[in-house]
């Protein structure tokens, strides 16, 4: 910007002088109206390092006693105690998760953003062999006694997100918006009721908060997760710039025929040969059907029930699967074209389908703009962070919270160094390093002093 004035004739040298500092005021400006960059506050380095031992001991205290969706009442309990002692509101009794805790740090700031971790188990006996390891059993849609562990990883959810609450309640100050830390109950579904037995589920975990208002409530223009992820290494954080896990739905098909002897079935209607048509028949719709210019989807039947023994021909049969895809028109033809074709296979073979949906996650889509600027605040954190197209194909009901607002959800990785395929989350040898649990503590607090973007992200996109 100095050549041009250097340049100028002696005669209007008074005047290119004017001329340049306009410009240098102009660039001056413009430069104050946009967003500074995240900067690593002075003290994250030393908070970190001294939260360490008692962050690793939380999620091994969390981890031995895990419970299942809609019934987390001890750990409820921690959380709240947790974030009282440092001096957080707290906020309980939300409709349809009533062992949710919300916690608000800067009420009286605005800009508010919304930090999410899940709180509950799964139905899944622990085969890690850790000193630590889940001893705890509970209920299961009415069945007790069923093993609970913390194999996908909510234990350590939890456990970063109470330690960078308490990191950020000793820097309040410091912390330029209001942060509501969500401690969401049942991401891995309500254990009280089946859904395949009731007519009308509930609505429950992120769902359930979601139509109780949750956003609004809190004015939340941001949300925020992490979620810990088995073939990765401790520490790498991959983020994607749109759909970063799939939508997730699931199917029962019930077909009556008529049962008859097996030498003579042309005196019924098989539904075992109607069943298994109607297996080949939904793979077909993916293939036939949909755009995978778009995306991709899946159909897998998990169970297929037909018969009572090798010389009758079955009079029922039944099949239960799961839907997914990571578009939602794919997953919106998908849920349409399933049951026309159930029915009309039935039919072709004289036979009847009555078919029950269960739709439970959308797809989880990331906010483009507001990723990039994530990434880019979590490497100024110290977070080995990157873009990434990786979708490990499973879902998240996160994906209810970013269809409220703009936002951001985040692969940690676990695995421990020299680790080949490590066993992958909801495995019953699901293993965390916890060396990776650092990285999560400084993303929460990275997201929370994310500088403020003028205007929405993603809602003029």
């Amino acid at each position: 910007m100095n050549k041009p004035c250097a340049a100028a004739p002696r005669t209007s040298l008074n005047l290119a002088r004017r001329g340049c500092a306009a410009l240098v005021a102009l660039a001056g400006a413009v430069l104050m109206s946009l967003p500074a960059a995240a900067a690593e506050p002075r003290w994250l380095d030393a908070e970190v390092r001294a939260a360490d031992d008692g962050l690793v001991a939380l999620r091994h205290e969390l981890h031995q006693v895990p419970e299942l969706g809609n019934q987390e009442v001890r750990t409820q309990a921690r959380i709240i105690e947790i974030l009282k002692a440092a001096g957080i509101e707290v906020a309980t009794g939300f409709k349809d998760a009533p062992t949710a805790v919300v916690g608000v740090l800067n009420p009286q700031k605005g800009d508010a953003i919304a930090l999410r971790a899940d709180i509950d188990a799964l139905p899944i006996k622990e085969n890690t062999g850790l000193p630590y390891a889940s001893k705890a059993r509970g209920t299961h849609w009415g069945r007790q006694g069923v093993d609970v562990s913390h194999m996908c990883g909510h234990d350590a959810h939890m456990a970063m997100l109470l330690t960078a609450a308490q990191i950020m309640a000793r820097h309040r100050d410091e912390i330029p918006r209001r942060v509501v830390f969500v401690f969401q109950p049942a991401e891995e579904g309500d254990s009280i009721e089946n859904p395949f037995l009731v007519k009308n589920p509930r609505p429950s975990g992120a769902r359930a908060l979601v139509l109780d208002g949750l956003t609004k409530k809190y004015g939340i223009e941001h949300y925020f997760g992490i979620h810990v992820m088995a073939r990765l290494k401790a520490g790498e954080m991959l983020v994607a710039e749109g759909p970063a896990l799939n939508s997730a739905d699931a199917f029962e098909i019930r077909i009556k025929g008529e049962q008859a002897h097996g030498a003579m079935p042309w005196t019924g209607v098989d539904a075992t040969l109607a069943a298994a048509q109607t297996v080949v028949s939904l793979q077909q719709i993916v293939s036939r059907n949909i755009n995978l210019a778009e995306g991709m989807g899946v159909i897998t039947v998990g169970k297929l029930s037909a018969g009572e023994t090798g010389n009758v021909m079955a009079g029922s049969a039944s099949m239960v699967g799961t839907i997914r895809a990571n578009h939602p028109d794919i997953r919106a033809r998908l849920l349409a074209r399933i049951p026309e074709v159930a029915q009309n296979t039935a039919r072709a073979h004289g036979a009847s389908a009555e078919v029950k949906l269960i739709e439970i996650y959308p797809v989880t889509v990331n906010d483009a703009a507001l990723a990039r600027r994530t990434v880019s605040a979590l490497k100024d954190f110290g977070v080995n962070a990157s873009i990434s197209s990786w979708n490990p194909g499973a879902s998240e009901d996160f994906s209810f919270f970013a269809r409220e607002a703009p936002s951001v959800f985040m692969f940690l990785g676990v695995d421990a160094p020299g680790a080949v395929n490590a066993p992958n989350n909801h495995s019953d040898q699901f293993r965390i390093d916890d060396s990776a649990l650092a990285a999560g503590v400084r993303a929460h607090i990275a997201a929370a002093m994310l500088p403020e973007q003028p205007g929405q992200d993603g809602k003029n996109q």
